[in-house]
């Protein structure tokens, strides 16, 4: 069983200061790292390191940036055939993140926004297949892949990140939908404050075509929401370094339960506690264990 990725994959500067500033304030950042990103590429990785039978369909851009994450696809063993190149920039993302772990983000998407559906011909999928996608790339290419697909029977989980409108048809073609609150909260036009408000609003997605809705709520964990119930999923307790991948590894993690055959409540205690990994590390990168490392780590908390 293959967990196929599509997505973006950018280029990360994060500047690490006491504070986030304000409209119109320069901070003096105590920190810089660059490395790799996208929020496909992170749930590529993610899902890879834990052991998962992980592909990724992607477009790097030109340049020096692009060179690099090149190198990063190939240093993680993804950079195979739907590893495809464009003659644009590469996608890049401006992190600044403060001494709690929150953080601000801003992404110039670049090649990702040359990922098109003709992109995916070349995708095989099959049944036992799960399929994986975000909103880093254009609507038109998620609404593609998830209509290949909805024709061969695989799953479909779509982590609308960062929230836009979607369609209708898009929504009926979606098994497993997996916002935060704020996505949520955009996607619905509803308040996610309160656990009540996240399963109401979870409701309305379902109402609208989705098949369940695994909402992810930070350091309280996961609300995993189906037309006939709803459930909390607690995440393990820890102090928090960096909360910028943490939706990134909880995806990863929750794919790579449902390809290994558990149930989407296992699927999902598998996410939270990869995304509280995630959050005790500076960097995404560093933040996406193996699955040897989440085991030591969960035994340890």
């Amino acid at each position: 069983m293959a967990i196929i990725v599509v997505g973006s994959i950018g280029i990360d500067f994060v500047a690490v200061s006491d504070h986030l500033p304000e409209l119109g304030e320069t901070v003096l950042s105590t920190q810089l790292h660059i490395g790799p990103g996208g929020k496909g590429f992170n749930q590529a990785v993610g899902a890879r390191r834990l052991g998962g039978n992980a592909r990724f369909v992607t477009k790097t851009g030109r340049g020096d940036l692009g060179r690099q994450a090149r190198a990063f696809l190939a240093g993680e063993g993804l950079l195979g055939d739907l590893a495809l190149e464009s003659d644009i920039d590469n996608q890049v993302a401006l992190i600044f993140v403060d001494a709690n772990g929150a953080n601000m983000i801003s992404v110039t998407p670049g090649a990702s926004a040359d990922l098109l559906p003709a992109d995916l011909e070349g995708l095989e999928l099959t049944a036992e297949d799960i399929l994986l996608a975000q909103l880093e790339i254009p609507p038109e290419t998620v609404a593609a892949a998830a209509a290949r697909a909805a024709a061969v029977g695989c799953r479909f989980v779509l982590n609308p990140a960062p929230a836009a409108t979607l369609s209708p048809e898009l929504l009926a073609m979606v098994d497993i939908a997996t916002p935060n609150e704020t996505e949520l909260a955009l996607l619905t036009g509803m308040p996610t404050a309160t656990t009540s408000q996240v399963v109401a609003a979870a409701e309305q997605l379902i109402a609208r075509g989705v098949g369940e809705v695994v909402a992810t709520v930070g350091a309280k964990g996961a609300i995993h929401v189906t037309p006939a119930s709803s459930s909390s999923h607690p995440a393990l307790l820890v102090d928090a370094v960096d909360t910028t991948g943490a939706g990134d590894a909880f995806n990863a993690g929750l794919v790579v339960g449902l390809s290994k055959g558990m149930d989407l409540p296992a699927a999902i205690d598998l996410g939270c506690r990869a995304g509280a990994y995630c959050v005790t590390r500076l960097g995404v990168l560093d933040g996406l264990p193996t699955a040897a490392e989440l085991d030591e780590f969960v035994q340890r908390n």
